[in-house]
């Protein structure tokens, strides 16, 4: 069963990039053919979709934490605040962009190697863990308005289109899942419950 915050992930999250999509098919329209005057929303899809990702994984960090401080502190409602807000702390998710490194460090918090055990769970992990560094690279290079860093990216193959960003999607829509399973089997086996979603 997935979290709340997958679920919110793949529905409200979901459909603000529906939304952006609907826009794009309007400029640019359905059939095959070069694409003119779309490119400004490939960039805002690259933006949303970087946004979206980091806001599935503060808002699955924030339900593990509750879970680990709910579960540690055995109904002491005041152990278990103290427990939350240090989960918490300096959150890199809270300030920076949701990279392979942040997301390693503030999931890291609840006592497991987040990568490796990505990697374990599917084996697609290493070429999703790309893209989601790419699409971080480009969501920078927009956002700092970096012509040379886009142009760098296009030259490695990685033009901003909808073709790139569909192919992002993807494998963070399947990062997200993983993640989203890994977690709850870490938070099972740590406190030895159930698995908490």
């Amino acid at each position: 069963m997935p979290s709340t915050a997958l679920t919110r992930y793949e529905t409200d999250r979901r459909q603000r990039l529906d939304e952006l999509l609907a826009a794009h098919r309007l400029v640019g329209g359905t059939g095959r053919g070069r694409r003119w005057r779309t490119q400004q929303l490939n960039n805002s899809l690259v933006l949303r979709l970087a946004a979206e990702f980091q806001g599935f994984a503060r808002d699955l960090h924030d339900l593990a934490g509750d879970t680990f401080a709910s579960w540690a502190a055995g109904g002491n409602t005041k152990l278990e605040t103290v427990l939350r807000a240090r989960l918490s702390e300096a959150r890199q998710l809270d300030r920076g962009n949701a990279h392979p490194g942040s997301l390693g460090s503030d999931f890291g918090r609840f006592g497991f190697e987040l990568w490796p055990a990505l990697a374990a769970r599917d084996p697609r992990t290493a070429s999703q863990q790309e893209s989601l560094e790419l699409l971080n690279e480009a969501r920078n290079a927009i956002a700092h308005d970096d012509e040379a860093r886009l142009a760098a990216l296009e030259a490695q193959g990685n033009p901003i289109t909808l073709r790139t960003f569909r192919a992002w999607q993807r494998d963070l829509d399947g990062l997200a899942s993983t993640l989203d399973a890994e977690v709850a089997a870490h938070l099972g086996l740590l406190f030895q419950r159930a698995t908490p979603w």
